[in-house]
């Protein structure tokens, strides 16, 4: 077709040859295997002059029309690598996204008025597949995921964790001093979060510590587990940007001072790729961005965290 096309245009089999760097006979060779298979002639043939047949006007306006919508529907594409078009899907643990995450989706959206942004709130898996060809996820948002060679994993930014519990649940049971005294004391806790929910870790002045919790009510999202403390329930290990404003308000009181539950990395996975889609790696940009911007931002230094100021 596009030897046909050049042929027209230059008017000449010797020329439209020249320009894509084709053979004469070759370039004579397309026109007659169009022509034979579309069976009508496209073209008049003299020693001196070419000219189109009634078919070969309607067939070069088809031709034309196809190559244009070849460069559109490729500009479209290469432009998805210079910005962020199309939709993102995100997947992201419920309390996380209801707590957290909505504002930074909400903010990027305004940012980027191209895009159509999907949030879905679910308990995003520790261990396992995302299924994102089933799901249409573009990423993934989670604070522990294994190394798989499939996919892309980029660190976002560090959340720290804090033990709570309300002010009658404590006066009634008392405030726990080491790790150890949680054994004694109800605990509210993690359902299928991580591999085993009722050990809590921390690093305390000699170490690391782990200390064996038991209790009677469980969920999978930190924000019941909050409602459950407030209520005085128990005690409850939770992210800290969840219950971070009732402990500024005392309706809740961070426990154990000098012993800190190990800080958990916000990691974004994704399906690895030549190459990135630019509205992937524009969110998580931003999002690194953003969180920096809400909290305190860690990052990594010899294998350890450190805060900046």
């Amino acid at each position: 077709m596009e030897s046909f096309v050049r042929v027209v245009r230059a008017g000449s089999f010797t020329i439209a040859a020249s320009q894509l760097g084709l053979s004469r006979a070759l370039i004579s060779r397309h026109v007659s295997d169009l022509e034979e298979r579309l069976g009508v002639r496209l073209l008049n043939r003299s020693t001196r002059s070419l000219s189109l047949t009634d078919e070969g006007t309607a067939y070069l306006a088809f031709c034309e029309k196809v190559f244009r919508d070849i460069e559109s529907s490729e500009r479209g594409i290469l432009r998805t690598r210079t910005e962020p078009v199309g939709m993102l899907k995100v997947l992201a643990p419920k309390s996380f996204g209801a707590a957290h995450l909505s504002d930074a989706v909400i903010a990027f959206a305004k940012q980027q008025p191209r895009l159509q942004i999907s949030l879905l709130l679910d308990n995003t898996p520790y261990r396992g597949s995302y299924k994102f060809a089933e799901r249409g996820l573009d990423m993934v948002l989670c604070f522990s995921t294994p190394s798989r060679s499939a996919m892309v994993e980029q660190e976002i930014a560090i959340m720290d964790w804090v033990v709570c519990a309300s002010p009658d649940y404590l006066a009634r049971n008392g405030r726990p001093q080491t790790p150890a005294d949680l054994s004694s004391h109800d605990c509210l806790l993690h359902l299928e979060g991580t591999e085993n929910d009722s050990m809590w870790r921390f690093e305390g002045p000699k170490g690391p510590v782990t200390a064996k919790v038991r209790g009677s009510f469980f969920s999978n999202t930190a924000l019941a587990l909050r409602k459950a403390a407030m209520a005085g329930l128990g005690i409850t290990l939770v992210p800290n940007y969840v219950v971070r404003d009732d402990i500024d308000s005392g309706e809740l009181v961070s426990l154990l001072p000098r012993y800190r539950p190990p800080p958990r990395p916000l990691i974004a996975v994704y399906p690895r790729a030549s190459v990135v889609p630019r509205k992937v790696q524009a969110f998580v940009d931003f999002l690194k961005i953003w969180m920096g911007q809400q909290t305190p931002v860690r990052h990594r230094l010899n294998g350890r965290v450190a805060l900046d100021a």
